[in-house]
Formats: C-alpha cells, structure tokens, sequence
C-alpha cells in the first residue's frame, strides 16, 4: 500500500470526522448523556457505513460522502419523529415508569415491566442518592435514560410535562388521574389552543402553560380531577 491510499484513507477519516460531528451539533447532542436509543441505533449505522468504506479503495470521495449523507439524513428523520410523534418516542426513546407514589410500591407498573425494572439496582440507586430505605420515599420513577428520581416527605409528586409543542402526553396525564378528553375540555373552555402552547407543565394541581409567544398563565385543575 503507497502513500497515495494513506492520503487517501485520511481525508475519508477527516470528512466523516466533520459531517458526524456537524451533525450531532446540529441536533445537540454531543455528550453520551444525552444519548436515546435512536442515537446509539445512529452510532451503530455510522459505524458501519465508516468502517465498511475507508478501506475500500473503489469507493469514490463523492460516492462516500454521498453515502454517509444519507445515512445522516435517515437519522435526522428518526430523531425529528421522536420529537413530534409521541407514540414513536414511547417505542423508540422510552417513557418514565413509576415505582413508588404516596409511599406505596405501584405493583401493578412494576410487574407489568418487570423486565426493565430491577429492584435492587432501584435500592442501590436511593442509597447512592442519600436514601436508607424504600421507606423514606414519597414518589420514585425510573428515567427512560435508566435513573432514578425520587422525591422525599413530601404531599406533592414531582412536575410533569402534559403539552409539549401542542402535543399533549397521554400516559402522563392519565398518571395524575386526569383524562385526557377532560383536559382537552378544560383547553377548549379556556380559550387555549394547542398549537400556541410550546410547554404546559403540571404541579400541585397548576397547569403552568407557557405559549410559543413567551407569555405566560397558569390554571387550577382541581376540578378536572
């Protein structure tokens, strides 16, 4: 092998190097925290599409480039569904699974996934974090990213998202005794639309909604309940 594939061979390594990086600070993700399982399906495509191509000496500059191209824009489209389409996200980035609310194991959650929740990492999880035992836990869910958030002494379970750039989060909602057709009601009655709505969250009964405007309002859904 010359100098010739060498060269060759680096300037493959130095443009997948630009077009990879490029897009993963196009999509903001550059940390392997952020990572879902969409980005590591992408991190598997790249790979192969990388290390099956820099040694091939009949494959063209433009015939590489031209490939990995396509499989960046594959993966831009499966990270632009999992932001938009809420039963696609659940599937491919996953959802947050509560294991304790008011005190109590939430057996039926915890059976029903019982194969993505091991209860003694859980417990190994609250000792990490300062907890003694499952008993000094008020609410506790497990993270689609596999951590744990767990709250302590306390009448008020965390903050919940509801809406998300108009699209309302039905699992949630439903997890806070709230149906979801009531909530669309309690919108229409209000005079809120939801493609204006950027962000609602949910706390202590509040919806605090924030529009795509900036501005802001918050509402009492005590009686939705």
């Amino acid at each position: 092998m010359g100098l010739t594939f060498y060269m060759f061979l680096l300037m493959k390594l130095v443009i997948a190097f630009t077009i990879i990086i490029s897009y993963m600070n196009f999509i903001g993700k550059t940390q392997l925290t952020q990572f879902t399982a969409v980005d590591f399906f992408g991190n598997f495509i790249f790979g192969a599409v990388v290390g099956g191509s820099i040694y091939n000496n009949n494959l063209k500059i433009t015939e590489f480039i031209l490939l990995l191209s396509i499989s960046v824009l594959f993966m831009y489209f499966l990270n632009y569904l999992s932001h938009r389409i809420l039963r696609f996200r659940t599937i491919a980035v996953g959802e947050s699974i509560p294991v304790i609310k008011h005190g109590k194991f939430l057996l039926s959650d915890i059976e029903q996934k019982r194969r993505k929740i091991d209860m003694l990492r859980v417990l190994s999880q609250l000792h990490c974090m300062g907890y003694h035992s499952f008993q000094e836990v008020y609410y506790a869910e497990i993270q689609p990213d596999g951590q744990l958030a767990a709250v302590k002494d306390t009448a008020i379970p965390p903050s919940e998202i509801f809406i998300l750039r108009g699209q309302i989060f039905d699992i949630l909602v439903q997890e806070q005794g709230i149906e979801k057709k009531n909530l669309e009601g309690f919108l229409l009655n209000h005079h809120l639309d939801l493609s204006n709505i950027f962000l609602a969250e949910y706390y202590n009964d509040q919806l605090f909604i924030t529009f795509r405007d900036g501005s802001e309002k918050s509402f009492d859904l005590t009686a939705i309940k």
